[in-house]
């Protein structure tokens, strides 16, 4: 076989591959449907993660760092629970690739969430009063960009459901 084309085969290759992993970096429909078919397994998980945290400021310097150092710090302390082939079982069940992942993508999704009733709430209010309101908000809330926002929007009504049930 000729290099160059093997080249290009391999370039295809894993080209056709990364369009069937999952993008659970940003909100899409795709990785809200496979959050809300692993949340409620996935939340003894991440409840053991979080027990790793001392007090907010530790939790703030957790999720303040990068999605690489959050899961080595993750690793280590599943690792010491002796909790971690089970987590990680239960997150790749789904579709996730590591027990932080799953953990990133509901902070955004709940922020966005957040985000998206808080402005509701704003909506006939003077700008004195918004104003007020996003000052004792959270600023991860007040961050989250419009396209998350919107993304709630358009999915309120499965949310909306999906919480409805979850809460029976």
């Amino acid at each position: 076989m000729h290099p160059g084309l093997f080249l290009v085969l391999i370039l295809l290759s894993i080209g056709v591959e990364a369009q069937f992993l999952p993008d659970n970096k940003s909100l899409n429909a795709q990785s809200l449907e496979r959050w809300m078919k692993s949340a409620v397994e996935m939340g003894s998980v991440i409840e053991r993660i979080d027990s790793m945290h001392t007090s907010d400021e530790d939790l703030k310097q957790f999720d303040d760092l990068t999605a690489t150092e959050q899961d080595q710090k993750i690793q280590a302390f599943l690792i010491q629970t002796q909790q971690l082939n089970l987590a990680h079982q239960t997150a790749t069940k789904y579709g996730w690739k590591s027990p932080g992942e799953f953990r990133r993508f509901s902070t955004k999704l709940g922020n966005a969430i957040a985000a998206y009733f808080s402005k509701n709430d704003q909506q006939g209010l003077t700008l004195d009063q918004i104003k007020q309101l996003q000052e004792k908000m959270d600023p991860a809330i007040l961050a989250v960009p419009e396209s998350d926002i919107e993304f709630v929007r358009l999915h309120e009504k499965e949310l909306q459901k999906y919480i409805q049930g979850y809460g029976k």
